[in-house]
């Protein structure tokens, strides 16, 4: 019955290593390619009409860091598993409490007392071994490891909900800036065509005799001015853009900004709206977020990991107590033994002493960190409220200054066909109508940039609003 629990058992865990030597092959195989550096063939991606909630749900199965966070929780899992290896007999898992090990060999020997009848041949036979470890009782070593890693798998998948998070804040506040940036260059561009329309009139009074080359040189400067505006604009939106598909995760072989979005635009009179505004304050959302933002849970599971490492510092300065059995067989002859023992360290050089006191300063490291993070937290919220706060008045004073710098353009462009609004004041009617206009757009993304912060930092499952507003309001 024991031999064959025995070779039950040797067939059991040959087909357990297989399988695992077999997929650590094929993972070696599917990264070789990328180790080697060959580029892979990609489909190029195509964000027309996408949703900003669909781009954050694409990113967050495309970047990278993403994809290292899940490995990070896999490998804490597996961590997790691999205590159960050291656990006692007396546990949750006494399964795996046996250490069984099998071992064979053969040996030969010369015959001979001396050497006068010393022979050159050798005689001998084959040998095995087959022995059993058990640990019985460690004085709560193996429980106090497996709590804290417990707290490190926790760590690990809430450091995961903190990166999706992340993702989400950074996606949606490069698509925002993105969309600003794309109306922004819509303003430069209507304002560079409102000065080209100003200069071609100057001219023609110049050459009716009706105006000065003054005005005209005045309308050219200013004509130069909005292109070097339209300009950096336009720079703006290519490197906004390249910063949506970085937070994305796509690179250039899959595609350029303009390529996946389009040349589409909203237009400068129109915006887009992600989020809903909200109205909590700092005070509200601290008192939640400290206790539910992912980022606290992380910090707040690895001091309670640092406080079970202190536990097992402590249980370290204990006995531990283990029995052992052995089956060997030397042809002919075969013997078993069998053995209890205890074991109890009296003086290493304070090492065991000196890890507690580690232990016990590695926790309050922990608890310093977590007092970090909620400092980090409050102010974060400050300014994201702040923000949020301010971008709600700063769009109403620009709407107001936009229809004010409105009126004052219609006026002096009916004004200059009768000759009682100067070129130069026309000029400035055109620079404030631009400029308050720019302000409001963005004013307007600054408070969903904002809004995309508090989701983030809360922790909160993002409730999206998402649709076009015309006028900013």
């Amino acid at each position: 019955m024991t031999i064959r629990l025995v070779s039950v058992s040797v067939a059991l865990a040959a087909a357990v290593g297989c399988s695992a030597v077999r997929n650590a092959r094929n993972a070696q195989e599917a990264v070789s390619a990328k180790g080697s550096g060959a580029v892979p063939s990609e489909a190029r991606v195509d964000f027309r009409g996408r949703t900003l909630e669909w781009l954050v749900g694409f990113a967050l199965t495309n970047r990278p860091s993403v994809v290292s966070k899940r490995l990070a929780v896999e490998d804490a899992r597996l961590a997790l598993k691999s205590l159960a290896a050291d656990a006692p007999l007396v546990s949750d898992t006494p399964w795996t409490a046996p250490v069984l090990s099998l071992s064979g060999g053969h040996s030969e020997s010369s015959g001979g007392t001396a050497l006068r009848n010393h022979r050159f041949s050798t005689d001998g036979s084959p040998s095995a071994a087959l022995s059993l470890d058990l640990l019985i009782w460690d004085f709560g070593r193996y429980d106090a490891r497996a709590k804290a890693q417990s707290e490190e798998v926790v760590a690990a998948e809430v450091s995961l909900m903190d990166e999706g998070c992340r993702v989400f804040e950074e996606v949606s506040r490069a698509y925002f800036t993105f969309l600003e940036k794309r109306a922004l260059l819509e303003v430069a561009l209507t304002n560079e065509a409102q000065y080209a329309s100003h200069l071609a009139r100057a001219e023609e009074k110049l050459n009716a005799g009706e105006a000065n080359r003054l005005d005209v040189l005045k309308a050219r400067l200013d004509l130069a001015n909005a292109r070097q505006v339209a300009v950096a604009a336009s720079n703006l939106v290519a490197t906004s853009g390249a910063v949506l598909m970085n937070a994305l995760g796509v690179d250039a072989s899959r595609g350029t900004c303009e390529d996946a979005f389009g040349e589409t635009t909203l237009g400068m009179d129109e915006v887009y709206r992600g989020f809903a505004g909200s109205s909590e304050g700092v005070e509200e959302l601290f008192c939640f977020a400290r206790t539910n933002a992912p980022s606290m849970q992380a910090v707040r599971a690895r001091l309670r990991a640092a406080s079970h490492a202190v536990d097992y510092a402590v249980a370290d300065l204990g006995p531990t107590i283990s029995a052992s059995t052995s089956l060997s067989w030397t042809d002919p002859l075969w013997f078993w033994k069998w053995g209890v023992s205890a074991a109890q360290s009296l003086f290493q050089g304070f090492r065991k002493t000196t890890a507690i006191d580690r232990a016990v300063v590695a926790m309050r490291q922990a608890e310093a960190a977590v007092d970090e993070a909620e400092q980090s937290l409050s102010a974060s919220l400050e300014s994201a409220v702040a923000v949020r706060d301010n971008s709600v008045q700063a769009v109403a004073s620009a709407l107001a200054a936009v229809r004010s710098a409105k009126e004052n353009l219609d006026t002096a462009q009916e004004q200059l066909s009768v000759g009682s609004v100067s070129r130069i004041e026309l000029s400035d009617a055109i620079a404030s109508y631009s400029s308050a206009l720019g302000d409001s757009i963005t004013a307007f993304y600054d408070g969903q940039r904002a809004e995309a912060a508090l989701i983030a930092l809360v922790g909160r499952y993002p409730a999206y609003a998402e649709e076009t507003v015309r006028g900013v309001k």
